[in-house]
């Protein structure tokens, strides 16, 4: 199996005596042993012959019911679609008979224990390998699911991966994503998706009780305007349905979304109203957004040009891959105004979630701003440089002078201040920047600068 991972989320302590809020790092972890996971993959995939494989397209409707709050608001609409095959996850199950809907499959992928207590006895199930023995036996009857990458083969008898003819399913592990996987696998085209709002509602988890969510850690969510209570599993689905939803549609797919929460504000809110730091959370969930990392590359010139020997900011830290080089000779804050740019491997770094519009909240001796300026509105650019000064004694630039090639997967240009090297070179004179050292390449720019 893969190395544990691990998500780290950034909340804030308002101290009712303090000017500044304290900003508090939680850091996210399974809620099953990778271990015990691997246990769990190997024992089922040993007692269970119904593996998951892919079927024909059909015009068969689907109807997926999350836990949502929403699903209480739309019975009629589910009842309405008579003929669908209804897909219930986890507790919706039960939600479903309660309100006189009968639920035809049952998704389950939590490797949790308790999670046996969702099992409905009485429709198909389709469970994740990873689920633990006592939900498989409680539902007795199962096509296995298999979730990952082809490393998880690893854990199947040898003889089952020579025989082939099995799925394995991507697309996220959140159970909501894995029912649509599961659904597109058996071969529907129409898709109804009900209470996937990724979000609480008056302190809750679900439209029905589950006191399994009770404490589990949330962060505030800000989209469209409006502020949102959400886990960290909850924000990764509102942010990653965009992209998966794009993925059915390219593939042929009806995608109708119903309700009201963070997963359907995101998965309607136009791209080009959207605000900066929403168009860039993302922008970092589309996997070649990240192959390239261009503070990277300039992590040695930066070293031998400033030659640094106290704290140093990473100003729009992006993947953070710049910082890892960086940390291995001095300390870096990573700094950026999305919480999910950062690749896995950079987490373990210090990071502040904070706008560069804005004051920021951190001071150094030393500023590293890589692929950011030519991101910046127009109108903030002055802004921005004017913070970066107060907040550093000297910064180290690369600046791309042309138009980007990414903005194009969520059809908004992402380079909004494209400009030669002498505008760039005047802006940090008229700032009152002493410039120490630049070059001017062919597409890009570095400066390196002082107060």
């Amino acid at each position: 199996m893969a190395a544990p991972k691990f998500d780290i989320i950034q909340t804030d302590y308002q101290n009712p005596h303090a000017t500044e809020s304290l900003k508090l790092n939680m850091v996210v972890v399974s809620n099953t042993p990778e271990d015990k996971i691997a246990d769990n993959i190997r024992d089922n995939s040993r007692k269970y012959d119904d593996w998951l494989s892919v079927k024909d397209a059909h015009d068969g409707v689907a109807v997926f019911i999350g836990g949502g709050h929403s699903i209480n608001d739309h019975i009629s609409d589910i009842k309405a679609l008579e003929g669908a095959t209804i897909i219930t996850m986890n507790g919706s199950a039960k939600w479903a008979r309660e309100n006189d809907i009968e639920p035809d499959w049952q998704v389950i992928v939590d490797a949790k224990e308790e999670t046996s207590v969702f099992v409905d006895s009485d429709c198909k199930h389709f469970f994740a390998s990873q689920c633990d023995k006592k939900t498989m036996d409680k539902a007795g009857d199962v096509t296995l699911v298999h979730l990952g990458s082809e490393e998880v083969e690893g854990l199947f008898p040898e003889e089952r991966v020579k025989a082939g003819g099995y799925a394995i399913l991507g697309g996220g592990a959140t159970v909501g994503f894995a029912a649509l996987s599961i659904a597109f696998s058996q071969g529907f085209r129409e898709f109804h998706i009900f209470g996937y709002d990724s979000s609480y509602s008056d302190g809750k988890s679900h439209g029905y009780d589950q006191n399994m969510n009770k404490f589990m850690p949330t962060t505030k969510v800000m989209w469209g305007g409006k502020t949102f209570e959400a886990s960290v599993a909850m924000k990764g689905q509102a942010e990653k349905f965009p992209l998966n939803a794009l993925a059915l549609k390219n593939a042929g797919c009806e995608v109708n979304v119903y309700g009201e929460g963070l997963l359907q504000t995101i998965y309607t809110t136009e791209h080009e109203k959207m605000e900066e730091r929403e168009k860039y959370q993302l922008m970092w969930n589309i996997p070649s957004y990240r192959h390239v990392a261009p503070g990277e590359s300039c992590v040695d010139a930066f070293l031998e040009v400033a030659r640094p020997d106290g704290l140093i900011l990473d100003l729009g830290c992006g993947t953070g891959r710049a910082g890892i080089k960086l940390a291995e000779t001095n300390d870096v804050v990573l700094i950026d105004f999305t919480d999910n740019c950062r690749d896995q491997e950079a987490l373990c770094l210090p990071f502040v979630q904070a706008d560069l519009t804005k004051e920021i909240p951190v001071k150094a001796k030393y500023g590293f701003c890589t692929d950011v300026m030519e991101h910046i509105p127009p109108k903030d650019v002055d802004r921005v440089l004017r913070n970066i000064r107060e907040a550093t004694d000297s910064t180290f630039y690369q600046i791309s002078l042309i138009d980007d090639v990414c903005g194009s997967l969520i059809g908004q240009p992402l380079h909004l201040s494209v400009h030669p090297y002498d505008w760039w070179l005047d802006k940090f004179a008229y700032l009152g920047y002493k410039v120490e050292w630049s070059i001017n390449q062919l597409g890009t720019a570095m400066f390196y600068v002082t107060k």
